[in-house]
């Protein structure tokens, strides 16, 4: 049962930093670029240890990457809602 919560875990976390990656380079920032992109294959490499140990594993990282991908969305957007004075 671990093992599938820590896999779902290290997809969100992913995912979310997946998202940070992706800003960092809208924004030429290399550095943090390259730090977020260092963490996504960590991260990612610990998940497909889990997944394909047994299979089954794929549920729980296909789920955590929805949840990181859509946290990571909202914070993103959160941001941008927050910059110009919209809120």
């Amino acid at each position: 049962m671990w093992a599938y919560i820590f896999t779902f875990l290290s997809m969100l976390v992913t995912d979310i930093v997946y998202t940070q990656l992706l800003k960092s380079v809208q924004n030429d920032k290399p550095f943090a670029a390259s730090i977020w992109a260092s963490m996504i294959t960590f991260l990612g490499g610990v998940a497909i240890i889990n997944y394909t140990n047994d299979n089954k594993m794929i549920i729980p990282a296909v789920l955590g990457a929805f949840v990181g991908t859509y946290i990571g969305m909202r914070y993103h957007i959160g941001d941008k809602i927050e910059s110009k004075g919209l809120q």
